[in-house]
Protein backbone atom coordinates (compact mmCIF):
# COMPACT_ATOMS: atom_id res chain seq x y z
CA UNK A 1 0.00 0.00 0.00
CA UNK A 2 1.36 3.31 -1.14
CA UNK A 3 1.20 6.61 0.61
CA UNK A 4 -0.70 9.80 -0.09
CA UNK A 5 -0.16 13.71 -0.37
CA UNK A 6 -2.42 15.61 1.53
CA UNK A 7 -2.20 19.70 0.59
CA UNK A 8 -3.57 22.45 1.11
CA UNK A 9 -3.37 26.51 0.57
CA UNK A 10 -2.14 28.86 3.74
CA UNK A 11 -2.12 32.63 3.96
CA UNK A 12 1.65 34.30 4.39
CA UNK A 13 -0.03 35.40 8.32
CA UNK A 14 -0.94 31.39 8.89
CA UNK A 15 1.75 30.24 7.07
CA UNK A 16 4.07 31.96 9.63
CA UNK A 17 2.50 31.16 12.63
CA UNK A 18 2.80 27.49 10.98
CA UNK A 19 6.39 27.74 10.83
CA UNK A 20 6.73 29.61 14.24
CA UNK A 21 4.74 26.67 15.55
CA UNK A 22 7.16 24.00 14.50
CA UNK A 23 9.81 25.64 15.50
CA UNK A 24 8.41 26.32 18.77
CA UNK A 25 7.47 22.03 19.19
CA UNK A 26 10.81 20.74 17.54
CA UNK A 27 8.73 19.10 14.26
CA UNK A 28 9.17 19.30 10.71
CA UNK A 29 6.10 20.68 9.37
CA UNK A 30 5.43 17.72 7.50
CA UNK A 31 5.44 15.96 10.84
CA UNK A 32 3.72 18.40 13.07
CA UNK A 33 0.79 18.38 10.07
CA UNK A 34 0.48 13.81 10.40
CA UNK A 35 0.84 14.01 13.83
CA UNK A 36 -2.04 16.61 14.02
CA UNK A 37 -4.14 14.61 11.46
CA UNK A 38 -3.36 11.49 12.89
CA UNK A 39 -4.54 12.74 17.17
CA UNK A 40 -7.66 14.02 15.52
CA UNK A 41 -8.76 11.24 13.14
CA UNK A 42 -7.93 8.99 16.53
CA UNK A 43 -9.87 11.45 19.17
CA UNK A 44 -13.05 11.34 16.81
CA UNK A 45 -12.92 7.39 17.22
CA UNK A 46 -12.70 7.47 21.09
CA UNK A 47 -15.06 10.14 21.31
CA UNK A 48 -17.72 8.28 19.62
CA UNK A 49 -17.72 5.42 22.53
CA UNK A 50 -17.25 7.95 25.55
CA UNK A 51 -20.59 9.61 26.34
CA UNK A 52 -19.56 13.44 26.49
CA UNK A 53 -20.50 14.84 30.37
CA UNK A 54 -23.12 17.77 30.51
CA UNK A 55 -21.98 20.92 31.19
CA UNK A 56 -22.69 21.62 34.99
CA UNK A 57 -24.06 24.79 35.29
CA UNK A 58 -22.30 27.19 37.95
CA UNK A 59 -24.33 29.74 40.27
CA UNK A 60 -23.30 33.45 40.06
CA UNK A 61 -21.48 33.73 43.84
CA UNK A 62 -22.91 36.38 45.84
CA UNK A 63 -21.95 39.47 46.07
CA UNK A 64 -21.79 41.33 49.69
CA UNK A 65 -21.39 44.89 49.93
CA UNK A 66 -18.80 46.43 52.06
CA UNK A 67 -18.50 49.94 53.24
CA UNK A 68 -15.80 51.77 53.78
CA UNK A 69 -14.80 53.65 56.87
CA UNK A 70 -12.87 56.88 56.52
CA UNK A 71 -10.63 57.68 58.77
CA UNK A 72 -10.17 61.43 59.88
CA UNK A 73 -7.08 62.69 61.13
CA UNK A 74 -7.03 66.69 62.24
CA UNK A 75 -4.31 68.69 61.41
CA UNK A 76 -2.82 69.16 64.70
CA UNK A 77 -2.39 65.68 65.18
CA UNK A 78 -0.73 65.66 61.43
CA UNK A 79 2.21 67.71 62.50
CA UNK A 80 3.70 67.81 66.20
CA UNK A 81 5.90 71.36 66.55
CA UNK A 82 8.60 71.55 69.26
Amino acid sequence: MGSKVVSTKLSEEEYGKLVGLCSASGYTISKLLKRAILERMNGEDSQEQVPTPKPVKREEPEVIQTSQVKSTIQTEDKFQYY
